[in-house]
């Protein structure tokens, strides 16, 4: 299966993207992203293994897999929390469901860690082939999302990682993959940052490419990788400082002074003149990922 995947992934990396209906399908996601999704659900599933998704939106990613899978059920999971201020998403992927004519798609609308601490009311005794991860981007959701799934990923079962451009997204990888060596990093690709900080060239290249990062994750039952983890940058007080905002007279209003903290941060780094590590190029979605790889396979596989 490993080789299988291989192919699949390359055939991604090297096609023009996307194999879907734009004029139907539309959403935040790299055509590569969609093109590797769909390949490895074909390499993998069968009538029993699915396909899981972890931040449906408008349903590009899972409707894109859902129209190429002859046999296999995919589920989405999403409570419909976030990019929604309408309330219309969850609509627009039941039309689109409708309107593409599909009867293998299935949604969770629930929150993914009740949806996933609860999977097998939901896909039965199948088990999980692909499992796509576009949810939450903390750390703590991030991992979670990867631990709760295990009891139900098949042996050979491969992990996709979106928005791994993000540093703390890849040290829940790394955490992961380092505590769990049955588990491999298989391929992970990065732009130079978020593409919406991208000039417009770079960043209609991110949209053909896989957006915004990404980290393939394999459950290497028979041990033909090597190890390998996702780029990390190792600094305590990134992590600490959220047990120090948990443990404040006020954590939940603290969030909401983030846009001033901004603001202040480069004050502070004047009045003081100290040296602050790795400080944020952006207003917002710094994702400190310049300089890492591109299109890289694990070196088993060079």
């Amino acid at each position: 299966m490993i080789e299988n995947y291989h192919k699949a992934i390359k055939e991604a990396v090297e096609s023009d993207g996307i194999i879907t209906d734009d004029e139907v399908l539309t959403g935040f996601s790299g055509h590569r992203m969609v093109r590797l999704l769909q390949n490895v659900a074909k390499a993998r599933l069968d009538q029993n293994t699915c396909y899981v998704e972890v931040g449906v939106f408008q349903g590009l990613t899972l409707l894109s897999v859902a129209r190429v899978l002859n046999k296999a059920q995919v589920y989405g999971i999403d409570n419909f929390a976030f990019f929604d201020k309408a309330g219309k998403n969850l609509s627009i992927v039941n039309e689109r469901t409708k309107k593409l004519n599909l009867n293998n798609v299935n949604i969770v609308n629930e929150d993914y860690e009740d949806a996933l601490e609860n999977l097998k009311n939901h896909i039965g005794d199948k088990k999980v082939g692909v499992y796509f991860i576009d949810g939450p981007h903390d750390y703590r959701s991030q991992l979670m999302c990867l631990e709760l799934m295990k009891p139900y990923l098949a042996d050979n079962a491969i992990i996709i990682v979106d928005d791994s451009n993000y540093r703390h997204v890849r040290q829940a990888n790394r955490d992961f993959l380092y505590n769990n060596k049955e588990y491999k990093l298989m391929f992970q690709s990065y732009t130079k940052c978020h593409p919406l900080n991208l000039n417009e060239n770079d960043r209609k290249e991110a949209e053909k490419d896989f957006w915004d990062g990404v980290n393939v994750i394999v459950k290497d039952t028979e041990n033909k990788l090597k190890e390998a983890f996702p780029p990390t940058y190792r600094n305590r007080k990134l992590y600490e400082i959220e047990h120090e905002l948990h443990a404040s007279k006020h954590p939940d209003t603290l969030v909401y002074f983030l846009p001033i903290a901004n603001t202040l941060g480069g004050l502070v780094k004047r009045i003081s003149k100290k040296t602050f590590s790795k400080a944020g190029k952006f207003t917002a979605m710094n994702t400190y990922s310049e300089n890492l790889p591109k299109n890289d396979f694990n070196e088993s596989l060079k």
